[in-house]
């Protein structure tokens, strides 16, 4: 009975589309996981204030967000495997002039750019392809499998990413990550892939993103704006308590590889049809620990935001994927990729700009850290928004 239900937690069967997509997707993730972390710490120990700092991902999906209908553009006409592959060699392009701003600081105007089209290119094909490819009835399943495969190979990328800065620096980091990228192309290339092109238009794409009827799907997913805090600021305060790469990276593994248990239940339940009720319960207590960051000053504390951010996180993040991914198959899967693009870059360039606001006036200072984990708790709410 107990190996019965254990079978039942996932998915029972996937396209070959699918799983040449988790093979690829896996790989990137494993080259992000070692090297992204570090990323807004680099720029910090470069000397580049929180505000700079900002303004650069700012200036990156202000481009992001006008340039992600011609990617949707560009993926109709070739589809999404091959999109996929042509993102590979912008992201290392990000990834090297990002490295290269040490040497050469009129860079930190051209990496945004690479970075931009990177995104155009690889996140609605990422999200059309499992939206169009993925199987209806457990959507939530194969979601949670990816996001196990990924959280297993993740567990280990920022240890390996932070013993690689430690013993043998950021240039040896960014080379390993480039060519695991180009790694990541070859399961996408080993078939061909079956697409038809149909009839796409960037106008329509920005008149989709105000109809009156999207409006609610709009404000949830402007929601994910506070994603944009916790990849970039939340770092940047872990760091100034740890001081210590190596330190840093076995904590948010540790963290990862507890929160792996929980992902699959979440993916079982909401293809039983329990998925938002599931994310309702889980806002406040996401509200509620976005709140106390600003207040952790140890080791331990931590551990303890990060152990159990993720696990309400996945409660939250799976059911309104599979959602967004079902709702995708009515309006047309691509449109509405571009249309959660958009939506959830208009939510990170509105908080950055807020955080941007605030440490200008009140500088790196407690409270300051304790008010923007505030308001990314409140832009998390949003998430309640066509929940019911």
């Amino acid at each position: 009975m107990i190996y019965f239900n254990i079978l039942k937690l996932f998915p029972s069967a996937l396209k070959r589309e699918i799983v040449e997509f988790y093979i690829s997707v896996s790989i990137q993730n494993f080259a992000l996981s070692i090297i992204s972390l570090f990323s807004p710490i680099y720029l910090y120990k470069l000397g580049f204030s929180i505000p700079q700092i900002l303004i650069f991902f700012v200036f990156a999906y202000f481009l992001y967000f006008f340039l992600v209908p011609f990617g949707g553009k560009i993926i109709n006409r070739f589809g999404f495997e091959h999109s996929i592959s042509f993102s590979i060699p912008f992201c290392i392009l990000y990834f090297l002039c990002f490295y290269l701003i040490a040497f050469y600081s009129f860079l930190i105007f051209i990496a945004p750019v690479f970075l931009a089209i990177y995104k155009m290119l690889y996140w609605p094909s990422y999200h059309a392809n499992f939206a169009k490819y993925g199987t209806k009835e457990e959507i939530g399943k194969e979601i949670s499998a990816l996001r196990i495969i990924n959280l297993l190979i993740e567990m280990s990328g920022p240890i390996i990413g932070g013993l690689i800065i430690t013993f043998l620096g950021l240039k040896i980091l960014f080379f390993i990550a480039g060519c695991i990228f180009f790694i990541s192309i070859i399961p996408l290339i080993i078939t061909k892939e079956k697409f038809i092109s149909k009839n796409f238009s960037c106008k329509d794409c920005f008149k989709f993103l105000f109809f009156q009827k999207n409006r609610k799907a709009m404000w949830k997913f402007i929601g994910i704006g506070e994603e944009l805090i916790d990849l970039v600021l939340w770092p940047i305060f872990i760091f100034l308590i740890i001081q210590s790469y190596s330190i840093m990276g076995g904590l948010i593994s540790l963290s990862i590889l507890i929160s792996i248990f929980i992902t699959f239940y979440v993916g079982y339940f909401f293809d039983n049809g329990n998925g938002k009720k599931i994310l309702r319960k889980s806002l406040i207590p996401y509200f509620i620990f976005w709140t106390i960051r600003g207040f952790i000053k140890t080791i331990s504390g931590v551990f303890l935001i990060e152990f159990f951010t993720r696990i309400i996180k996945t409660g939250i993040s799976i059911p309104l994927t599979a959602h967004t991914y079902k709702v995708a198959n009515k309006y047309g899967t691509l449109k509405y990729a571009v249309f959660f693009e958009q939506s959830l870059t208009i939510g990170k360039i509105f908080i950055a700009m807020i955080a941007i606001l605030l440490f200008s006036i009140f500088g790196v200072e407690f409270w300051t850290w304790v008010i923007i984990f505030f308001i990314a708790g409140l832009f998390s709410l949003l998430y309640y928004v066509d929940s019911k």
